[in-house]
């Protein structure tokens, strides 16, 4: 007597990949958006922390600033943990809001100045300007970075 065939069972098939474009819309609307609110937050907590300090040498009645500090960089982490979504968005904000305000500050110092002057605010933004975007740059292109390269799981 003859063995019954086997049943056949095809292999299965890759799961469906979505479109990247919502993935990479998403990405790079939340990072050019959170940005430079994260930069302007920390930058003013901590320009007025500076300010504050040297006029009292105390610490202790600055707390409300170093809150805004705390605040600026989680709103920078959040940009940076865009990166899983898509690496196109903290590498693309890093470049506009990073590199792009370094050179200009390095290429024309009086122009910045005069920009920076002319934010509506009565305090003096980008306080130093010399580390805060290299800073910045630096941060967001290697989340970029990172976030494309991440490994992917196997089962």
């Amino acid at each position: 007597m003859a063995e019954p065939a086997a049943p056949y069972f095809p292999p299965p098939r890759p799961p469906r990949r979505s479109s990247m474009a919502l993935r990479h819309l998403a990405s790079v609307a939340v990072a050019l958006v959170l940005t430079p609110v994260g930069i302007l937050v920390f930058d003013h907590g901590a320009g007025t922390y500076l300010d504050e300090w040297f006029r009292n040498f105390e610490t202790s009645a600055v707390s409300g600033e170093m809150l805004l500090m705390v605040l600026g960089v989680l709103i920078l982490v959040a940009v940076a943990a865009c990166g899983r979504l898509s690496g196109l968005g903290p590498v693309l904000a890093g470049v506009v809001w990073g590199v792009v305000p370094f050179v200009w500050f390095l290429a024309d110092l009086r122009s910045f100045t005069d920009f920076a002057q002319d934010l509506p605010s009565t305090y003096l933004w980008f306080r130093s300007p010399t580390y805060l975007f290299p800073l910045v740059a630096a941060m967001l292109l290697g989340a970029g970075l990172a976030g494309r390269w991440r490994g992917r799981l196997v089962a």
